[in-house]
């Protein structure tokens, strides 16, 4: 019997291959010598790193960078060919102070990737808590950014910079960056600013939440002053706008964790090879699960057996074709990582003796 394995992460519990292995276990003691195929998934927020390593043969690098409240942080990449994975999951969270928050460390990691003679990256925005419209990056990869008296501001740049700036300068971004390619891989549909925009996502007080949407709009006013407008395309707010950062000044190319999946593994013929497909994930908060969830939930068939395996609040699909079970409905957050994969363990031997 083939057996796809394909689980998303279970809240910060257990990671996507964490989840995986467990459920190999479980096939292995309940049908010895089934073929297992494990595909580690990630949903634009974590753990791109892990999985496109698990994909491919690469290089996990560690560097001491920024953070969002230029802090010094460890992050990590990963190096395939001579493409460069970037998840800024790992270069910012733990934000306080949002009007202080600083992409810098992003523009560091691309120049430290430049320098090893990588010319394609990829950057997952997921729990890119940062709004200085990538102010703090552009700087970093040669931007001039001029006050009131044409004076040069200089780096690290903040979201507090953001109302200083008269004039921005693109004309010595690093040479590099013209011969290279950037993707990115945003999940959320944020508008630059207004009701809609990232940083109307987070729980501010209105004086707060309204500096950093004007904050975002005049940025975007002295863009539009060099011919640049980040509000086109629409979708750009993601990062606090470095998704339209990237997308307007180095021409980047945008897709969902869930297109880049499919493009990056063979998980679109495999579900067709499998006889049986495992895949799920858990979340605290009501959802309908990731984007790749959603689209395994397509391929479903009569001739298969799709098994869904969640825990907390993620929602049951209304597809007749897939046997939905809740694992673990009361995960929270003292809940141990092992209270989870053991039950998956014994769930998915219990269905596998029941389907042989």
């Amino acid at each position: 019997m083939k057996i796809l394995v394909a689980l998303d992460r279970f809240g910060d519990k257990l990671s996507s291959h964490e989840a995986n292995v467990y459920i190999e276990e479980g096939i292995q003691k309940a049908a010895p010598g089934s073929q297992v195929i494990k595909v580690p998934l990630f949903d634009g927020t974590k753990d791109m790193i892990d999985g496109v390593l698990q994909w491919n043969r690469g290089k996990r690098y560690h560097w001491n960078v920024l953070g969002s409240q230029l802090q010094q942080k460890r992050a990590t990449v990963a190096g395939i060919d001579k493409r460069l994975f970037i998840d800024c999951a790992t270069l910012f969270d733990d934000v306080t102070e949002l009007q202080q928050t600083s992409s810098a460390g992003l523009g560091q990691v691309i120049l430290n990737g430049l320098d090893l003679g990588y010319d394609a990256f990829t950057v997952a925005l997921g729990h890119t808590t940062v709004m200085d419209g990538g102010i703090g990056m552009l700087e970093l990869l040669g931007a001039r950014f001029y006050d009131l008296n044409g004076q040069q501001l200089t780096g690290p740049l903040s979201a507090a910079d953001i109302k200083r700036i008269r004039e921005i300068d693109l004309s010595s971004l690093d040479d590099r960056l013209s011969t290279s390619t950037f993707t990115v891989v945003s999940d959320q549909s944020y508008y630059l600013f207004g009701r809609n925009s990232h940083v109307a996502s987070f729980t501010l007080n209105a004086e707060a939440q309204q500096v950093i949407d004007n904050n975002i709009w005049y940025l975007n006013e002295q863009f539009k002053k060099i011919d640049i407008n980040l509000t086109e395309p629409a979708f750009g707010g993601d990062g606090g706008g470095l998704r339209a950062v990237f997308s307007a000044v180095l021409s980047a190319e945008v897709m969902t964790s869930k297109e880049m999946i499919f493009k990056e593994t063979d998980i679109e013929a495999l579900l067709e090879e499998a006889d049986m497909v495992i895949f799920g994930g858990g979340t605290e908060h009501a959802t309908k699960g990731s984007l790749v969830s959603q689209a395994i939930m397509e391929h479903s068939k009569q001739d298969k057996i799709f098994l869904y395996l969640t825990a907390g609040r993620q929602l049951p699909s209304d597809k007749a074709t897939i046997y939905h079970f809740n694992i673990y409905p009361e995960m929270t957050e003292q809940t141990q990582d092992i209270q989870i994969g053991i039950q998956l363990q014994n769930t998915v031997m219990t269905l596998i003796n029941m389907y042989r």
